[in-house]
């Protein structure tokens, strides 16, 4: 069950929730949800959105910012920025601006600055400008301008430009530009530019015609 307080601050951007497979358009007000769940604008073009099973926040063209904390599963599709914290699978699609901090797995793509910390699971990207990846099971990154991955048990990288890995487990690169390792315990490195190894155990496989990574679609 849904109820609305129109007390909070209203927004002239409108957002599109889809909770439980229910969709609703949210400009102002509180929607208070079963369970404990709520829903609330609170600053024009923010939303607030904690406690609820599975939700799915739409922000129109591009705009506004979406704050998950404690849902199941969140996604965030065409918000200008989303950030989740404490939540189970999360997922955003064409965000400036993504942060994760303490999930069960993220799911990016198409972002711009993105920062993953602490996800039990899998950290998975596609497309971003910058990448920072850090504490988790597993990071699968592709398509990345600038891409960071330290402290995690292991990490996959695909047509990146610069990438970093930090205190990783066993790793698997292929065709990305720059590669920096450093304390890697097993790594493979496949079709890429310039590796530079600081400590760790790296296979280095040179391709005949190294392939340059992709230009990155990052959102303005």
């Amino acid at each position: 069950m849904v109820t609305i307080d129109p007390k909070a601050a209203p927004s002239a951007h409108h957002f599109t929730v889809v909770i439980d497979g229910v969709e609703t358009a949210v400009h102002e007000g509180v929607l208070r949800c079963g369970g404990g769940g709520t829903v609330a604008v609170v600053a024009p073009g923010v939303l607030e959105v904690t406690r609820l099973r599975h939700v799915v926040v739409r922000g129109g063209g591009g705009g506004g910012d979406v704050r998950f904390s404690r849902c199941g599963y969140a996604a965030a599709e065409g918000c200008a920025a989303a950030s989740f914290r404490r939540c189970g699978a999360v997922r955003a699609d064409g965000a400036r601006g993504v942060a994760v901090r303490r999930c069960r797995s993220a799911d990016v793509e198409r972002a711009g600055a993105v920062a993953i910390r602490r996800c039990a699971g899998a950290a998975r990207v596609r497309g971003a400008g910058e990448l920072r990846v850090g504490r988790c099971r597993e990071a699968d990154v592709a398509g990345c301008a600038r891409a960071a991955v330290a402290r995690c048990r292991a990490a996959r990288a695909d047509w990146c430009g610069a990438l970093a890995l930090g205190r990783v487990g066993s790793a698997d690169v292929a065709r990305c530009g720059a590669v920096r390792i450093d304390r890697c315990r097993g790594a493979s490195v496949s079709g890429c530019g310039a590796v530079a190894v600081r400590r760790g155990k790296v296979s280095v496989v040179e391709a005949l015609n190294p392939v340059s990574p992709p230009p990155v679609d990052q959102q303005a």
